[in-house]
């Protein structure tokens, strides 16, 4: 049985860390004596898992993380730090981050949502049990966020 390294096979580390090294397909597949299609599989395989994983992820985080904030349209980018902390003190956690990290997350990881100063499209910030925010735009996770909240509440509608 190949050997896994998370969601990785062998085959898929060794085609990745080639990829990064700046090799192409056909000079991974001479240094691992097999056909650069094989090489390719390996490689488009490798990156569904890693999309897996992240999907996972976020899940994960959907379903635990304490703090889910949409922050609306037309919200200045100077109020989000301030409307994060303030759910935070509610909630009695305490934000690993600062103005700046909450700042570059949102620049970074929805930069299409914002447009100068403001936000143009919502965005949704969670923040897990360990304080930390993750940043996502709103549109591309709202159909799996919605999803999680519904069977969260039917959970939640039976055990009461």
């Amino acid at each position: 049985m190949p050997r896994k390294y998370g969601l990785f096979t062998d085959l898929q580390i060794r085609v990745l860390i080639g990829r990064s090294r700046g090799l192409t397909l056909r000079e991974i597949a001479r240094l691992l004596k097999t056909s650069h299609q094989n090489i390719s599989i390996a490689e488009k395989r490798a990156y569904d898992n890693l999309e897996v994983a992240k999907r996972t992820i976020l899940i994960y985080n959907i379903i635990s993380s304490p703090i889910k904030l949409v922050i609306d349209k037309n919200t200045h980018l100077m109020d989000v730090p301030k409307i994060i902390v303030n759910e935070c003190d509610k909630k009695g956690l305490r934000l690993r981050s600062d103005f700046t990290l909450v700042y570059k997350l949102i620049r970074f990881n929805a930069s299409k949502c914002i447009s100068g100063s403001r936000i143009i499209d919502p965005i949704l910030i969670i923040v897990d049990e360990t304080g930390m925010p993750h940043v996502y735009p709103f549109n591309e996770v709202r159909d799996l966020y919605t999803q999680l909240e519904r069977l969260s509440q039917d959970i939640i509608g039976r055990y009461k």
